[in-house]
Order: structure tokens, then sequence, then C-alpha cells
């Protein structure tokens, strides 16, 4: 409390004290002193508290002039502050223009959001719906700061800080750069790269931006090398990256559609009735369709046409709500739609939807009500299958998404590595811009890799794998695919153990057959990380074998069943990455050749793949 005191007693006039009710509450010995330095100043106490607060620092006898409500956002406290000031310092204050600031951003109705956040500050507010037209803005009218979003159409948000820092004129404007979600690693390390003042999250409210602005327009952006003309080489580079983060884009369109087609699939199920019911309420007789008896497995003769006679057939449990509904409509006219379980000849029962509408007299009262029942067994099994298969699909997305984003994210950064070398002042060694491509066209190969396997689980759905058959040795076939993965298992701690790889030659496809023995050593290292994992090839006259054993964590009894279907996984997704679809894959190329795959396993000893393949090749090609 001293130092406010003193403040207003030593500072310029001054016409607004904003507290915390706590500061207040905590000094009650001083707010003599606090009221005679107020009246002297001429200035106004306001403070932020809730309405208990307030009460007791009324009861206090604080000199406190009003109260601002807790939790307003800081725009809203701006406005209340403004409001909050004598007439003649509010008008001074409205004159003023604080900051030039302009707004980069496509998306329309954030510009609208944020300029009505940065309304009370009374900012001039330039906007801009692409990263090219914000840069050529600033260079008719230089700004004092720019918010720019990092994903724009012409010039991102990366870039155009980057043109903006290349500009000796704008090199010096704080640049904020802002995005739907919060900023990674990543997204942080091509912030510092391009010379940005800062990386917010948008959000309700956008608060932190508000803050971050107010804090930066103080400052100066860094003043990096400008460099001349253009980069064919980074150009490339972004421009791949731009393509890879439009196809993440197109799963995350085909979730959405997916979920649209989802909702529009149960308003179907929902208006899905086929059998029709009329009940005289005054003789208690009721009549129901050929196709409701049908569906019931009933003949005309076994349903005695009684109130009665129904209600014996709905299931126990949901007689009572069946006749509650009933009353409720007859007596009080609420819509009658329910569901419930009627009773079938064979002793089952069918999941029913029914609706109806009561006839009335003169008088109000119910004489006839007529209505509709639909079987909704099957569709209701279909739904419960289709939620299951949007549940698995919501999964797969997910893990594709990452899968993807991995070397995405891992390309980026080289590309940013690359940039930035580019970028300084002293020559880059060709060297290590070779490297440098090459780290990338690796993780390019890992991401078509990805896209391979996407595309040949699409094709194996419809039909199976088309094979290019001619005469294969399995043990040279493993061999092969053994000295290709060394490296791999080398990196995993895994030895792999040859026990015997006997020739064995058979009319089969030898690229499909690597796809297999590759499929299996990955899992095995994967799931088997620092454990030797052991190859074993067998043939007699009529068939080859193919063992791989690991040691590593198991399969649980109740996953070996589903192991071979599309997206299924033995362990978490958070725990170990991959699509789900390499046994899948694994299971369809087998299939083809006329073999079969099974799996042992006991849960941490490890698991046992057996593939065994006929040595003449596809049945139907032999025949």
């Amino acid at each position: 409390m001293e130092p406010l005191v003193r403040a207003l007693r030593e500072s310029p006039p001054v016409h607004l004290v904003l507290a915390a009710a706590g500061l207040l509450a905590s000094a009650a010995g001083s707010l003599d002193a606090l009221r005679e330095a107020l009246a002297a100043a001429g200035a106004a106490l306001w403070v932020e508290a809730p309405t208990a607060e307030q009460q007791a620092l009324r009861r206090l006898g604080a000199p406190v002039t009003g109260f601002f409500a807790p939790g307003l956002s800081l725009g809203a406290r701006v406005e209340a502050a403004r409001q909050a000031l004598p007439p003649e310092a509010r008008e001074a204050d409205d004159d003023r223009v604080l900051l030039r600031v302009l707004v980069a951003e496509d998306d329309p109705v954030y510009r609208k959001l944020l300029r009505l956040a940065l309304a009370p500050f009374h900012f001039d507010i330039m906007e801009a719906e692409d990263g090219m037209s914000a840069l050529e803005l600033a260079r008719r009218r230089p700004p004092d700061i720019v918010v720019a979003d990092v994903l724009m159409p012409r010039l991102d948000g990366f870039r155009l800080c980057l043109a903006l820092r290349q500009d000796p004129k704008l090199a010096r404007v704080p640049v904020i750069l802002t995005h739907a979600t919060a900023p990674d690693e990543l997204d942080l390390r091509m912030a510092s790269n391009v010379g940005a003042n800062g990386f917010v999250r948008r959000a309700q409210g956008d608060d932190e931006l508000v803050g971050t602005l107010l804090r930066e327009a103080r400052a100066e952006g860094p003043m990096p090398a400008p460099l001349p003309g253009e980069l064919s080489t980074e150009a490339h580079l972004f421009a791949m990256v731009r393509q890879l983060e439009r196809r993440v884009g197109l799963l995350e369109q085909a979730e959405r559609t997916a979920r649209e087609s989802e909702e529009r699939y149960r308003l179907v199920v929902s208006g899905s009735y086929d059998g029709v019911w009329d009940w005289d309420v005054r003789d208690q007789r009721m009549y129901w369709s050929p196709r409701l008896l049908e569906m019931l497995g009933m003949k005309p003769e076994a349903f005695p046409g009684t109130s009665e006679a129904f209600l014996a057939r709905v299931h126990p449990e949901d007689r009572d709500e069946v006749a509650s509904a009933l009353a409720r409509h007859l007596e009080q006219g609420t819509p009658y739609d329910v569901s419930f379980r009627l009773k079938h000849e064979s002793g089952g029962y069918r999941s029913c939807v029914s609706r109806g509408r009561a006839l009335r007299d003169v008088q109000g009262r119910p004489v006839r009500m007529a209505g509709i029942i639909g079987d909704v067994t099957e569709q209701l099994r279909l739904y419960r299958e289709a939620r299951e298969a949007v549940r698995v699909r919501d999964e797969f997305l997910a893990v594709a998404a990452h899968e993807l984003r991995t070397p995405l994210a891992a390309l980026r950064l080289r590309v940013q590595g690359t940039a930035a070398a580019l970028k300084h002042e002293h020559p880059v060694a060709p060297e290590r811009l070779e490297r440098a491509l090459v780290a990338a066209d690796r993780q390019v190969q890992r991401l078509a890799d990805l896209v391979e396997g996407l595309l040949d689980v699409s094709q194996m759905q419809g039909h199976a794998p088309r094979l290019n058959l001619e005469d294969v040795d399995l043990g040279q076939v493993v061999r092969d695919v053994v000295v290709r993965s060394e490296e791999m298992a080398s990196r995993a701690g895994c030895l792999l153990v040859v026990r015997d790889v006997a020739s064995a030659v058979g009319h089969w496809d030898a690229l499909r057959l690597g796809q297999v023995v590759t499929h299996l050593l990955v899992n095995a290292v994967k799931f088997g990380p620092g454990k030797p994992v052991e190859l074993e090839v067998q043939a007699d006259a009529d068939t080859a074998s193919l063992v791989v054993r690991d040691h590593g964590i198991g399969i649980s009894p109740d996953r070996v069943d589903g192991l071979f279907r599309r997206f299924e996984r033995a362990v978490p997704t958070r725990n170990y990455g991959g699509l789900g679809l390499g046994l899948y894959r694994l299971h369809r190329i087998v299939e083809a050749h006329g073999g079969e795959v099974a799996v042992t396993s006991i849960p941490g000893q490890g698991a046992t793949f057996r593939v065994r393949l006929p040595r003449s090749g596809p049945p139907a090609v032999h025949a």
C-alpha cells in the first residue's frame, strides 16, 4: 500500500487507479493515507473483485469509486477502464491511435473476431487475405506490428516473415505468428529461423495474442542478413512440404465426410418402418397387417387381435414403458414414439420402433388409434457394426496422420536447417548440403512407402493382389531380405539368426514373397528389441515353409484370431507405431499364392509365425 500512496503523491496527475481487492483487504490500516492521496491527485479508485469481496471492502470503508467484475478479458478491462475515466480524459484517449497493426489472415471469421478483440485498444488495423497481399500492403503503408497466420495461400506466415526481414524498410517490424493449434517444437524452431517475435495459438478471447502484441510492439524484429533472390533447392523442398501437408488435410476432410455419412445413415435407420397396426379403442380390437405378422413369424389366426395380446408379446422389461406411452397419448396427447422388443414365434425377440396417433370424436375422446411398427433388428446390427467401423476408422486415421506427420516433421526440420544455412553470409560446403538433401530424400522415401502401403491395401480390399509368377527360390529370397534388414535389426539391438534355410524353389511372385519376409522381420524386431530373431526355411515335395520366431512381448490369446484383419492391432497404438496393415497385406499375399499363415504365441515369451506355400503356385493358375 505504501508504494501506491507514494506514487500518487509523486507522479504526474493520475485519473484512475486499478487495484486488486486483496491489496486493500491486507492494508486496512493504511486506508486513510490512501484516501488522502487519491483526493490530492484527483484520482478514482476502481477494484476488481467478486460480489462477496465488494461487500467486505464497503464494510471496511475503503475509498472505492467502483468495481470491475472478475474474469474480464483484456479488451473488456481496457474498455471498462476507459469508461471509468473523466469525460475530458476519455475524449483525449479516443482521438489517439496507438499502433498500426497489419493482420494477415485468410479466414474471414477469425479476421472479424480479431478486429473485435483489438477494438478497445483503438489500433489502426489493416487487413490482408493472404501473405502476398499483406507484403504488398506493408510496403505501401509500413505497419508498427504484423500478426500473420502460418497457413495462408500464395505466401504463408513463415515466408511472409522471411520476406519482411529481407526488406530493409520492414526488417525491424515485429511479427507475431498465429495458428489454430498450439505450436509444437518444430513450429517454434521455424518461427525462430525466420525471425518471428512470437508464435501464439489462436483462441476465443485471444488475451494471449493481445498481450503478446502489446509487449512485442515495443520490441524490434531481428535483422537477418538479406538474401538476394530465391533458391531453387529451398523452393523445391518447401513445395514438397506443402504438398504433403495438403495430403494430410485430405485425410482430415475424409474423416469429416465419413462423419456426415454416418449421420445421414442414422436418419435413414430412424425412418425405416414396415408394419401397420389399427386399434379400435372402444372395443379393444386391434388389427395387424400381414407384413407385421410376417415380421414376427406369425400366421393371421395366431394373433387374437387385442391390445392385451399385443402387450403380451412385448418384452417384460419394455411392457410398462409401452403401456404408459399409450396411456399418455390417449389421455394427454403426448406423442406416441417408442422402441421396444417384440417376441418372435421362434422364441427370440425383434427390436422394433413404433409411432402412432389417435383419432378423437367431437368431445376429444379417443376412438381409434393407428400407427406403424418397424423391425430395426438388422438396422441396429448394422448400426453397431458401423459404429465399430467408425471407431476403427477414427483410430486408423489418427495413426495414419501421426505416421505421416513423423517423417514430415523431420523433413521440415531438414528444410529449415538447409534454408538457414543457405542464408548465412559464408558459403555452405557442398558436402553439407548434399547430406541434408540425402536425409530429406530418406524421409520422402519413408512417406512414399507409407502411401504405397495404403494404396496396396486399398487394391487388396477389392481383389486379390496381382502376382507375377516365376520360379523363385524361397531360401534365396529370405537370405536377400536378411542382408537388407541387418542395419534395421542392428539399430534395435536384434541379432538375425538363420537356423536352416534350405533351397525351396516354387512358382511364386518374388517381389511379393520379399514383402512377406520383410513384414515378418519388421514385426519381430519391433516387438522384440534387443533379442534374437530366428528364421527357418523347410521344404518337402509339395510345400515350402517359412518360420520366423521372436522372443519379444508376445500376443494376447484374445488378439490372435483377428490378427490378420485390416487395422487390427495386438498392442496399444500409443505404445507402438505403424498403420496396422502389415499382417493384413501379408495374409492377402500368402492367400493369393494358395498358402496359409499361422501364429502361436505365449505372452512375454515371443511369437512364432509359420507361412506354408504350395510349390506348384496358386491352385487356379496351376489348374
